[in-house]
Parts: structure tokens; C-alpha cells; sequence
């Protein structure tokens, strides 16, 4: 084993093969180094991931929501309006307007997707749900609007 062997065994490690399969990323962006799959799990068990999607999610909850009726001269605040209690105060009887919109913001960040259902029950009382990323299935239709001219 001489000195240019060992330079080209230094080489090899420092440019892992790259594998393209997987339904995740990888085959546009390459594996890890260390040849293992990176999820969303996985990524919110690192500490640095963890920790930043915390702070975001909780800086964005905690920002003041306020609803606003246009008028002739601008705009002015609406305490009264039906959506301000569910969301300033309480989308669901169990979540806080805070936890709400936390958890919204940390969807976002790690799936690049919130979605919230709306219900009504009898009373016509709304509330807001959130779903599970996995829960959801979303489909595109194909609207063909034909137009006859004469």
C-alpha cells in the first residue's frame, strides 16, 4: 500500500456515491453522507431542527391576530366579528388560540403544509381542526369548459 493508494482511499470517503432511489429527496439531492435517509422525524430529532422550528412556530403564535372591516376611511378593528373568538381565543375546545397556531406554523415548517378543517355542529357553532399531514388526500380535478361560438 503505498502513498497514492492511500490519497485515493481519502478521495473515495470524501465523495460518498450518491444514490437515486427512495421516495423522499434523494434522487434529486443525493443521500446523506453517512448513507442514511433523512425524514421529517428523523429531522426533529436533531436539536438544531428541533429548536428552530420551536422558536418560529412560537414567534409566529405569538403575534397579535386582529380582524378589520374596510370602511370609507380605511380600516378599524372588529372585536365583535364572529371569527375573532375562534381565533384569538379558542379554535377548538382543546386547543388554545396560542397551541393553534403554533402547531399550524410547525406543519408548516416541517411538511410545508397546514390544514385545517372546518366544523359546525348542530347549534351552527364553528370550530377548527387540524389535520394530520398523512390524514389528507388532495386531488386536482380537470374543469374543460367548452365554449360553443356561433
Amino acid at each position: 500500500m503505498g502513498l497514492l493508494d492511500l490519497i485515493e482511499r481519502k478521495r473515495a470517503r470524501d465523495k460518498p456515491q450518491n444514490s437515486y432511489e427512495g421516495q423522499d429527496f434523494s434522487y434529486l439531492f443525493g443521500r446523506t453522507t453517512s448513507g442514511e435517509n433523512v425524514d421529517e422525524f428523523k429531522a426533529m430529532q436533531t436539536t438544531a431542527v428541533y429548536a428552530c422550528v420551536r422558536i418560529l412556530a412560537e414567534a409566529v403564535a405569538s403575534l397579535p391576530i386582529h380582524i378589520y372591516e374596510r370602511t370609507e376611511n380605511g380600516k378599524e378593528k372588529k372585536l365583535d366579528h364572529p371569527l375573532y373568538f375562534l381565533l384569538h381565543d379558542e379554535p377548538n375546545p382543546e386547543m388554545s388560540s396560542f397551541i393553534f397556531r403554533e402547531t399550524i406554523m410547525s406543519h408548516l415548517l416541517i411538511w410545508g403544509n397546514a390544514y385545517v378543517q372546518i366544523i359546525r355542529d348542530k347549534s351552527g357553532m364553528v370550530s377548527l381542526l387540524l389535520k394530520q399531514k398523512a390524514s389528507v388526500l388532495i386531488r386536482k380535478l380537470l374543469l374543460i369548459i367548452w365554449q360553443r361560438m356561433p
